[in-house]
């Protein structure tokens, strides 16, 4: 199941939430939460306006050989 991620607000770098999304409106998701951010260690506030879920990785089982 794809990673939610937001942009961490001091270092610009791309970081998961900690929640994951399989097929659903972020935008709906109004209410605010917030998690410790793994590169920055700060806290950040979020919600489904500023999250994006992440598209594009591919198992290494799947990689043509």
């Amino acid at each position: 199941m794809p990673r939610i991620i937001i942009s961490c607000p001091t270092s610009g770098q791309d970081v998961p939430t900690g929640h994951r999304s399989q097929d659903f409106e972020l935008t709906t998701m109004v209410e605010t939460r917030s998690f410790r951010c793994p590169v920055c260690h700060q806290v950040h506030a979020w919600s489904g306006v500023d999250a994006r879920v992440e598209h594009g990785l591919t198992p290494v089982a799947a990689l043509p050989q």
